[in-house]
């Protein structure tokens, strides 16, 4: 017993010092590491400053060596709503003499969801996700902007900056768990592509500062290009939650036009119709010049990829996307998958909306 009890510490303590390695508070040596790492000082970070290595020390070089920005750079705005807010939102940041004057309620379960590249928020499609929800369940529902760090051309910049966004809502939820007993296990986090690894850095900032890991995260197609070949550390990984599925639209290499990650990155890995091109989309064949071409997360170039976020929605309350053969599936992909769950599954859609 004392032997097992022994190793789970070593366990937990080891997995704690390497999140200390990879995500570090400010120590003062910024001007020793000079271009290699960045020391942001801001209210709405964990503990009120991080800095970001991305030296060969860490494996923080998907990012091509560009930094992250800091908070006063990035404008990234937090728009809450409830039932009682379904139209009008209400603003939020960090800090608990700012949620303290929001409407969140602790007891309710609470929603993040991020955009990608070349987005914004709350886009059309965050929108139509936050009145599904809403029609569901009074929750507490975050949409997050951070359209200036996800701005082209520069892909990525981008990719450094999901480092910033995760750490402040890693923040923000520690201080809705301090502040409002909010329990970490009722919070489900999902991201689009980009989006998708920024949701992976507030699981992992808050296991960091808290030792506790949220409820659930859904990677929307998570972003392949800078990610799929590095370690859990740069990435959404399973460790990031106590559930974490993900649903894959656009499978392929960059090579081939695709946007999304190949591989199975979660305890449950949905790939609708295989995973790669989705019905209804048009043949997408510009290989890697794809990128250059890409307007938007509904750009006609991104259909397949963006799949993921009307699959999403639409499993909240209008459809149900079971494996082949095996109707009534707690394994259902989307919304109300259980959490159960392990492994890859291949669910049927056509090629209309809703999809079911």
């Amino acid at each position: 017993m004392l032997k097992t009890l022994g190793l789970i510490v070593f366990y937990f303590s080891a997995c704690q010092a390497a999140l200390n390695h990879h995500f570090m508070d400010c120590d003062g040596n910024d001007s020793i590491w000079g271009i290699l790492r960045v020391c942001c000082n801001s209210d709405v970070l964990p503990k009120g400053c991080q800095c970001f290595d991305i030296s060969d020390m860490t494996d923080f070089t998907n990012s091509m060596y560009h930094k992250p920005e800091c908070p006063e750079d990035l404008n990234i705005q937090f728009f809450f709503y409830d039932r009682a807010h379904t139209e009008t939102s209400v603003k939020i940041s960090a800090g608990q003499g700012n949620i303290a004057q929001t409407p969140f309620n602790g007891a309710r379960k609470t929603m993040f969801i991020a955009h990608g590249f070349i987005d914004y928020g709350p886009a059309p499609w965050m929108l139509a996700m936050k009145d599904e929800l809403l029609a569901v369940e009074d929750m507490n529902v975050i949409l997050v902007d951070w359209q200036n760090g996800a701005a082209g051309p520069n892909y990525y910049q981008a990719v450094a900056n999901t480092r910033t966004v995760g750490a402040m809502i890693g923040r923000l939820l520690e201080d809705f768990n301090a502040h409002f007993g909010m329990p970490f296990e009722k919070v489900h986090l999902a991201g689009h592509s980009l989006g998708s690894h920024i949701m992976g850095y507030a699981g992992k900032e808050v296991f960091r500062l808290t030792g506790q890991k949220i409820g659930r995260i859904t990677g929307l197609d998570p972003a392949g290009p800078a990610f799929e070949s590095y370690t859990h550390y740069v990435r959404l990984d399973a460790e990031d939650a106590r559930f974490v599925d993900i649903i894959h639209t656009d499978a392929e290499s960059l090579i081939s036009s695709g946007f999304g990650t190949r591989y199975s990155i979660g305890h449950a890995d949905f790939y609708p119709n295989g995973g790669k091109h989705q019905p209804g989309c048009p043949e997408e064949t510009l290989g890697i010049l794809s990128m250059l071409s890409f307007e938007d997360e509904y750009s006609t170039g991104a259909c397949s990829h963006s799949r993921a976020l009307d699959l999403f929605t639409n499993s909240i309350r209008k459809c149900r996307f079971d494996p082949p053969g095996i109707t009534g599936s707690p394994c259902n992909m989307g919304f109300n998958a259980d959490h159960s769950c392990r492994g890859d599954y291949y669910p049927k859609t056509t090629s209309v909306q809703p999809y079911c």
